[in-house]
């Protein structure tokens, strides 16, 4: 029997680069290409069945999430997710399927939003007792 030399592609963690109350703006590092091209990969929301399967609900408002592979300016490649709508819910639960030409994977991924910084805002001054 011979070894099969199948190429293997990983997900790494998530990075949010939003807020609660903002569209959601997140990047998936894309780990072990190998020679797969990013125009051979495709990254979706699992369907309603594998939510199923693994026990999790799929609420509506997971449907506004886009996916795209892409590379960043460093050349790495990435899976960016994005929402058109702002999410007002603070914790995100999915699976992510990405398919590429010798392989499927699904991946669930969870996520806290939290509010965005008030940075604009100057600090109560302390006033001391008298």
């Amino acid at each position: 029997m011979l070894p099969l030399n199948a190429t293997s592609l990983g997900l790494g963690d998530i990075n949010l680069r939003s807020a609660l109350n903002q569209p959601l703006e997140a990047r998936i590092e894309l780990t072990a290409l190998g020679q797969t091209s990013i125009e051979d990969i495709s990254v979706r929301l699992a369907s309603r069945e594998a939510f199923a399967q693994v026990g999790l609900e799929r609420p509506l408002f997971l449907d506004d999430l886009r996916f795209a592979v892409e590379r960043d300016e460093r050349g790495q490649a990435a899976v960016r997710i994005s929402s058109r709508q702002p999410l007002t819910e603070p914790f995100l639960d999915f699976l992510v399927e990405i398919n590429w030409p010798n392989g499927r994977l699904l991946r669930e991924y969870t996520a806290l939003l939290d509010p965005p910084l008030l940075l604009d805002e100057a600090p109560a001054p302390v006033v001391a007792p008298s």
